[in-house]
């Protein structure tokens, strides 16, 4: 005959005790990953700013005049155009393709504008909307239709379109320089202030906000981050991902053209290759960025951080009297840093 396992009521109690005494001996383990887990995520918020409050720290303690209220005007004016074109990366970057055609728009508008105004004698307003309609728009739905519905490699496409833009500019320039001839207004506006804020400042941030709503509060903005998660899903989703990169591109080259307009009316000059150098700068901010705030997601808080993060390292690097081409070095170095910051704090969110 069979023996049947007891039933009774002790072994029952034996079995919860033994069941108690594991659930005890594992309980201490949850409340430690969860602040493992906060530590992580804090961490991951606002250890790139405490590092641009450590670098202010240390520039104010060993550079003359960088907390003087000129230089602090300077710091904001120079983070101005790189701010903006780095606004419409990260629009780019959101949707997980790249734009290497930056330094050509911003210098085929700079170009394009001077003609017009300096040259050809054109009012301002009509001047400036048809630069940002020809170069802004015309060369974003370029890079969008042939990566969106060609289906091309973003990297391949935009070098391609950016050497094209660097030849339209001795074409346009009859590889001459453009100087003086500029609208008074144009320039007024380009260098001028409201109270103590530069305008150009000002209209960085009237950017920043704009497109920070559109990618945090509208439909738009959702589709793109649907589809730098995943595009395949983004489109079985139903979101219409060709043309949603399409938008996206735009966005980029149009912010990254109105920085090339009004970089030629604060210079009142022009030539070919001359203008804004913005490819390293824009880039390094967007990836601190994506170091910043929300780790590993692009975003527009964390590449402003970004850009004030470059250019003060460039201006007090100047006070001290560091030669200028270390900027690049630093630059690259910071970028790696952000990098493995935000490698670094991922791997430990993943791990808590």
């Amino acid at each position: 005959m069979a023996i049947e396992p007891s039933s009774s009521p002790a072994g029952d109690l034996g079995g919860d005790r033994a069941d108690a005494g594991a659930t005890d001996a594992t309980a201490p383990a949850a409340p430690l990953v969860d602040r493992r887990a906060q530590r992580a995520a804090l961490l991951g918020r606002i250890g790139v700013p405490l590092i641009l409050v450590l670098m202010i720290v240390v520039f104010a303690l060993t550079a003359q005049d960088f907390l003087a209220g000129s230089n602090i005007k300077t710091i904001f004016t120079d983070a101005a155009f790189p701010s903006m074109v780095a606004i419409g990366l990260t629009v780019c970057l959101t949707m997980g393709e790249f734009d290497l055609s930056l330094n050509g728009v911003a210098g085929l508008a700079t170009i394009v504008v001077s003609v017009l105004v300096a040259r050809n004698h054109m009012a301002t307003i009509p001047a400036i909307l048809i630069t940002l309609a020809t170069v802004g728009v015309v060369v974003g739905l370029a890079n969008g239709l042939l990566v969106g519905y060609l289906g091309l490699n973003a990297l391949i496409v935009t070098i391609a379109v950016n050497s094209g833009l660097l030849g339209f500019e001795y074409v346009i320039s009859k590889s001459q320089q453009i100087f003086g001839g500029y609208p008074r207004g144009f320039v007024s506006f380009a260098r001028g202030s409201v109270g103590p804020i530069p305008n150009i400042v000002i209209l960085a941030v009237v950017l920043a906000i704009a497109v920070w709503l559109m990618l945090e509060r509208t439909t738009l903005g959702r589709q793109m981050r649907a589809v730098g998660g995943n595009a395949e899903a983004a489109r079985i989703a139903g979101v219409n991902v060709s043309r949603t990169k399409v938008w996206g591109f735009i966005i980029c080259s149009l912010l990254t053209a109105v920085a090339g307009v009004l970089f030629a009316g604060k210079q009142t000059a022009a030539f070919p290759l001359s203008g804004l150098d913005v490819l390293l700068p824009s880039y390094a901010a967007c990836f601190i960025g994506a170091a910043t705030f929300k780790v590993g997601e692009f975003n527009i808080a964390g590449t402003l951080v970004g850009v004030m993060i470059a250019t003060i390292t460039a201006n007090g690097l100047l006070l001290i009297g560091v030669a200028n081409y270390a900027t690049y070095l630093i630059q690259g170095a910071i970028l790696l840093v952000a990098l493995t910051f935000a490698r670094l704090v991922a791997r430990r969110r993943a791990a808590a």
